[in-house]
């Protein structure tokens, strides 16, 4: 049986819609559990190859990101919250030890920044479960891009939790608090905007239920994942069809702005904000 585009794209998306096995989806559609996967795999790779990094990424008007953020949590300059999440798949043949997660399962290390609208600035999906949230930030492209001076505006920040470390780009709580009136209201605002981060990927999870579980390579399962990712920034967003060009970077080509103070000046900037 010959499937053309449409009804690939409309067969890979009933899978990730619902996760369920190949054979069960082939039986409901009348094809072969193998003309499944290979619709699969070949949906998930065009997407990759050619929307991923057009969709995935910066808006190109960064003007409303943070009067948003500091809208719906307080915290002021902020273009994006970072977080990890962990992707279950199977036991993998080569390196199965690498796969093996804080949680004893096997995983794929999904690394994500969000906008304030839940969708996907960036993600990472390329690192083992075994890997520390730190070292997929800081092995990213994200990390070259803010340490050389780019940012999406002027003195733009990142959100993450404590397993991030403290740049003049990124912000993670402040553990000490010590009963400090704005180091308190410095951690309240704080997580009452990265919070968003947790609920895009409970959005994200809940869109395409694949995401709980794969049987898949993690080659494969990895693209599974960032085609979730942009599929879930196309039904997020109501801009995406306008100018979609390929892009060679998933962040639009701004102006570089110079290289910021250190990660403690820069929070304690934030810290006499928060002190008024």
């Amino acid at each position: 049986m010959s499937l053309n585009p449409r009804e690939q794209i409309l067969l890979a998306l009933h899978w990730m819609g619902n996760g369920e096995p190949y054979h069960g989806l082939g039986d409901m559609h009348g094809v072969s559990k193998s003309t499944v996967c290979r619709v699969v795999d070949r949906v998930v790779t065009v997407t990759v190859n050619h929307f991923l990094q057009d969709v995935v990424r910066w808006p190109d008007d960064t003007s409303a990101i943070a009067p948003e953020f500091l809208r719906i949590g307080g915290f002021p300059s902020v273009c994006g919250c970072i977080d990890g999440s962990l992707i279950k798949i199977d036991s993998p043949p080569v390196n199965e030890e690498q796969y093996v997660d804080r949680n004893g399962n096997h995983s794929l290390n999904l690394m994500g920044i969000c906008g304030p609208d839940h969708s996907f600035y960036f993600v990472s999906c390329r690192w083992p479960g075994s890997v520390h949230d730190a070292r997929v930030l800081r092995r990213s492209s994200v990390t070259d891009r803010f340490t050389n001076g780019w940012r999406p505006f002027p003195g733009a920040v990142i959100l993450g939790d404590s397993a991030y470390p403290l740049k003049s780009w990124l912000m993670p709580p402040i553990v000490e608090a010590n009963n400090i009136p704005e180091t308190i209201r410095y951690n309240r605002a704080h997580k009452g905007t990265r919070r968003l981060v947790e609920c895009a990927y409970g959005i994200v999870k809940e869109r395409f239920p694949c995401l709980n579980y794969m049987r898949l390579r993690p080659i494969v399962a990895a693209k599974v994942v960032m085609t979730c990712i942009t599929s879930h920034n196309i039904a997020s967003r109501d801009d995406f069809l306008v100018d979609l060009e390929i892009n060679d970077d998933n962040m639009p080509n701004v102006e570089n702005f110079p290289a910021e103070r250190n990660g403690n000046e820069r929070q304690q900037e934030f810290l006499r904000y928060f002190r008024r």
